[in-house]
């Protein structure tokens, strides 16, 4: 049983692979939507009650090999709360912009975003004044640094396919607007 059962498990991995199944491609809707449902970012900077700012992020949508043919684009919708000593308590939405490599970790079947950069961080609506930015400024490059630490896709091992690319410990391009994890150069 052990032998047949061992027999059509590689009969179905040599039949995957030689039927083209030599990559599997992570669409940037694929990553959206593993980022929106895994990752919960929010930070804080500051002393409360002085001069203080909490950025959450409210929506997040992903760009592969757009503005880079090497990085992807990560943009957030946040929320912000500033208090500062002098103004009146402010909510601000900003639009962030964030791009990295993306980094493929063989063993966990993962993909991170390495080399973090802040592309933009904007208020739609108004001009942030000076001060306002420097505050939060950190807080939008510690929700930057949180994504880089947690994965921005995983393989799964329950599926065949994806089980197959994990364990032959492939390279991740970036091809066509997609991310696709390769077991041949």
């Amino acid at each position: 049983m052990i032998r047949n059962t061992t027999k059509q498990f590689i009969l179905a991995a040599a039949a995957l692979v030689l039927g083209g199944c030599a990559s599997y491609s992570i669409t940037e809707q694929d990553m959206t939507k593993y980022l929106q449902d895994s990752v919960s970012l929010e930070q804080s900077v500051g002393v409360e009650n002085v001069m203080y700012a909490q950025v959450a992020v409210d929506d997040l949508e992903v760009k592969i090999g757009r503005a880079d043919a090497d990085r992807v684009s990560v943009f957030a919708s946040t929320n912000a709360q500033v208090q500062m000593l002098s103004m009146q308590n402010m909510g601000l939405d900003l639009d962030v912009e964030f791009s990295a490599i993306p980094e493929y970790d063989k063993e966990s079947g993962e993909v991170y975003l390495k080399s973090l950069r802040l592309e933009n961080f904007s208020d739609g609506k108004q001009q942030l004044p000076p001060e306002v930015k420097k505050l939060l400024k950190p807080a939008v490059s510690m929700i930057g640094y949180a994504l880089s630490q947690q994965p921005v896709y995983k393989l799964d091992s329950s599926k065949v396919q994806e089980a197959l690319i994990k364990s032959a410990e492939p390279n991740l391009v970036i091809k066509n607007n997609k991310l696709v994890i390769e077991l041949l150069n």
